[in-house]
């Protein structure tokens, strides 16, 4: 006998997504009481998908493909399932023209993976620069808070400033 696949109501996956999200978006600004962190953690790995060494990053990006696959399932579109996002985060720097080509040497002497860009186009020319630099450490792990305060150090010492991380 094949097992059968069961689809949950509409309401029913738009409450887990809202749950599975504030969890994510809480987690991510490191607003989560720690007791409830090492709960949630210790419950996915001893129960779930995560391995043995995951850290808070690690829960944090699994509840990001969680929000993607259940946006996914809410959908009528019939994209392909969503793979998980790679384990990295890119972090965005302002910096003057002048400073830029410094500015991305230092990022890739320490690690990064550096793509340069102008500013929008859409808006008036300037004379900046927005970088884009992609590093391993996942928020909110104590090493990406780190690598966020070495970025806006380099920036400042650059002219510019940080402005800010994605997935």
């Amino acid at each position: 006998m094949e097992p059968q696949t069961r689809a949950l109501p509409q309401t029913d996956l738009e409450t887990i997504f809202g749950v599975v999200a504030t969890l994510h978006g809480h987690l991510l600004a490191d607003e989560l009481p720690p007791g409830l962190t090492s709960h949630l953690l210790e419950r996915l790995i001893e129960h779930g998908p995560l391995p043995d060494d995951a850290t808070t990053g690690d829960m944090n990006a699994l509840l990001a493909d969680l929000c993607q696959r259940l946006h996914w399932a809410m959908s009528d579109d019939h994209r392909a399932y969503p793979e998980p996002a790679p384990r990295r985060t890119t972090h965005y720097l302002d910096i003057p023209d002048a400073s830029a080509e410094a500015c991305t040497a230092a990022l890739t002497d320490l690690g990064g993976e550096v793509t340069l860009h102008r500013t929008d186009e859409d808006q008036a020319p300037t004379n900046r620069r927005h970088i884009a630099a992609v590093f391993p450490e996942l928020p909110p792990n104590p090493d990406h808070h780190a690598r966020v305060t070495q970025l806006t150090a380099l920036a400042r010492q650059h002219g510019g400033e940080y402005a800010g991380f994605g997935g």
